[in-house]
């Protein structure tokens, strides 16, 4: 049984989840000061990367945070919508999410805002719709992209 064909969670429970994922990130809250600290920034993608266990750790738990995010997002967004579009919806909310989650730790001490945690976060996030996108298919055995319209308003497969 999988999550299209047998679990329904409610659409605010899946919400909530949603808001949960996209907050976590941000803890601890105590790491917030007032001033920020852009001479902490790696703006460079993958800059000084190396085989390190924390920057695999890093970089593999971004992806499969946001790839679980992406995930129940492309769950909620679906509704009869073409596949790119709710995948490139998904990516630029991840992106913005991202952005901002960056943009806090700019202003933490401890925390290091990257350039390649956004992108990490956004390839989970695309891979996780994906992910969804290919599973829906397969418990239902078509696209949304193969659904039209009838000149009533019903749906055809």
């Amino acid at each position: 049984m999988t999550l299209w064909t047998g679990l329904k969670p409610k659409s605010g429970m899946l919400w909530f989840l949603l808001a949960a994922l996209s907050i976590a990130p941000l803890l601890p809250l105590s790491n917030f000061v007032g001033h920020p600290h852009w001479d902490h920034i790696r703006w460079i993608p993958f800059q000084d990367f190396a085989l390190s266990r924390n920057m695999l750790k890093d970089i593999v738990g971004n992806t499969l945070w946001f790839m679980m995010f992406g995930y129940l997002l492309h769950y909620q967004l679906n509704k009869d919508s073409r596949t790119l579009r709710t995948i490139a919806t998904i990516i630029a909310i991840t992106g913005g999410i991202s952005l901002s989650t960056e943009f806090f730790q700019v202003f933490c001490h401890n925390r290091t805002a990257s350039i390649t945690d956004v992108i990490c976060n956004v390839l989970g996030a695309g891979l996780g719709g994906y992910l969804a996108e290919k599973q829906r298919t397969n418990s239902y055995g078509t696209t949304t992209s193969d659904m039209g319209m009838e000149g009533n308003g019903s749906k055809t497969i």
